[in-house]
């Protein structure tokens, strides 16, 4: 039995070509999604901040 090593490499750098977009939009979407989760936590935290402090003033 030969093995053709050219054609196992050939036939990896394929599927690594058809399966690495896929995979770098998928997480692209994803670690865009969490850092809009956190902006907004961090949002939120910098609100309450605000008023607690403006509470503090008045």
């Amino acid at each position: 039995m030969d093995i053709q090593f050219g054609s196992i490499l050939y036939q990896l750098v394929t599927i690594l070509i058809l399966v690495l977009p896929i995979v770098l939009i998928v997480w692209l979407i994803r670690s865009s999604s969490r850092r809009t989760k956190q902006l907004d936590r961090i949002e939120a935290e910098l609100i309450e901040l605000n008023k607690s402090r403006d509470q503090k003033d008045a």
